[in-house]
């Protein structure tokens, strides 16, 4: 049994990642609307029957926009941090769910989740490592860099998922407000491509080779830029694309294909 992922929409608008094992699968986020989640998951070629949990990062709109619409639709418990599960309900009217404390780990659908804590401005974010018949993938984006938590949690994965968010240059040379360029290049605002591309030859060191960038900006990056920053730093320690590591970028607004570990 392997453990596949598989991003249906990675930005800053909406944000939703599948992670299927042994027929069973879990949303990891749901900001997206409920019939481009469905999209996804026919895409992908599986059912809203196989999925038997949505994990929330945090409270933002843009990561659980449709979370209590898709669990009542289609009785699907949502998963939050206690604190970030008070967040959820009063933003999006969510009924039920279930709640972990601080990083306290559980199953769910066969695999084992680990939360650990990440860098933003929310209420108690986190990522989460999914483990599943000895293959593990990690998934943290949201984060204003790379911090020693996120780092002891994506060391040794199979795959990760981490944050490419922005172009330096084009943040700061944008038409974002003075505030918001503050709050995202702050250390608990979001990654950048070149922070990013550090922190992938971190986890490179420790074994991983496979990689998805994710939670593009859609106004101050773009895929070819986030791709091209993360391959020209592993290049120049040697480290060859499509032979040494697999890198992918999660697709904005549609499903991409999976990635299996």
């Amino acid at each position: 049994m392997s453990i596949t992922v598989t991003p249906l929409s990675s930005s800053s608008s909406g944000n939703s990642v599948l992670v299927t094992a042994g027929g069973s699968g879990i949303l990891i986020d749901c900001g997206i609307s409920v019939s481009k989640l469905r999209q996804g998951l026919e895409r992908a070629g599986v059912s809203p029957s196989c999925i038997k949990g949505i994990l929330i990062t945090h409270e933002h709109d843009d990561h659980i926009r449709s979370a209590a619409l898709v669990s009542e639709n289609y009785s699907i418990p949502v998963y939050a941090e206690e604190r970030t599960m008070i967040a959820v309900k009063k933003r999006t009217g969510l009924k039920g769910g279930f709640y972990f404390r601080g990083t306290s780990s559980f199953s769910l659908a066969g695999m084992e989740i680990r939360p650990f804590v990440t860098p933003h401005d929310a209420v108690y974010p986190v990522g989460y490592s999914v483990s599943a018949a000895g293959r593990r993938f990690v998934y943290a984006t949201d984060i204003g860099w790379f911090s020693p938590s996120v780092t002891d949690a994506m060391s040794g994965a199979d795959g990760v998922m981490i944050e490419s968010n922005h172009d330096v240059d084009m943040l700061l040379n944008g038409s974002y407000p003075k505030y918001l360029k503050q709050r995202i290049l702050s250390q608990r605002g979001h990654l950048s491509n070149a922070s990013c591309a550090e922190a992938v030859m971190s986890i490179m060191d420790s074994g991983t080779r496979k990689f998805i960038l994710g939670h593009l900006s859609e106004h101050n990056n773009t895929e070819q830029l986030a791709f091209e920053t993360t391959v020209e730093a592993l290049g120049k320690r040697g480290a060859e694309y499509g032979k040494d590591y697999i890198l992918k970028i999660a697709p904005l607004k549609e499903a991409g294909e999976g990635i299996e570990l």
